[in-house]
């Protein structure tokens, strides 16, 4: 398997991640916030974000240099730490009670740091980058501007995650990238 055959499967890793991330948003509206069924799509989706989300750096790496690796890497490590945290949430039980102390601080705050601020650098430098059409960072600045909508739990905030992730990911699979990417990526598997 070629590197080009990697970046692309990766891509459908990013639609998979986002079709989960999705999937938190009626399970979320029909059973509750964190009930099991959201859980379940939210902890497959951080998963799957976290080895999707190197295929949408991979494919611009060369335009967005070490501010996108480093955001990239902030928003990995902010789902690998979500993935722990609703682990957590599955072995406590819903009702059960919250882990509470420093450490769950420093997670919380590494969660929003990491995800809020490397998403917002992300869909910058992707911007910058011009190797997306101009509508998938678009995605991801509306995905950061509903955490600001008036509905209780930011219920569908997850759904406009998932959205932007099954955008990035369906560039890469199909290839809809700028043409200069599209070249460098088969030069790679050369």
């Amino acid at each position: 398997m070629n590197v080009q055959q990697v970046i692309r499967w990766l891509g459908m890793i990013c639609i998979l991640a986002g079709i989960a991330r999705i999937g938190m948003t009626p399970t979320a509206i029909v059973w509750g916030t964190d009930s099991p069924q959201e859980l379940t799509f939210g902890f497959i989706a951080c998963v799957l974000m976290s080895v999707g989300t190197i295929g949408a750096y991979l494919v611009q790496s060369r335009e967005t240099g070490a501010i996108g690796f480093i955001a990239v890497l902030a928003i990995i490590v902010a789902n690998i730490v979500t993935t722990a945290m609703v682990w957590s949430a599955f072995v406590f039980g819903a009702g059960g009670p919250m882990p509470e102390g420093v450490m769950v601080d420093i997670s919380r705050m590494i969660n929003m740091v990491g995800m809020m601020l490397g998403t917002l650098v992300f869909a910058v430098v992707t911007f910058r980058a011009k190797v997306f059409p101009r509508w998938v960072p678009g995605l991801m600045a509306l995905m950061l501007l509903t955490i600001f909508l008036p509905i209780g739990d930011n219920q569908y905030f997850a759904a406009f995650w998932g959205i932007s992730y099954v955008g990035m990911g369906y560039c890469i699979w199909a290839g809809k990238l700028n043409q200069a990417a599209l070249q460098r990526t088969d030069s790679l598997s050369a």
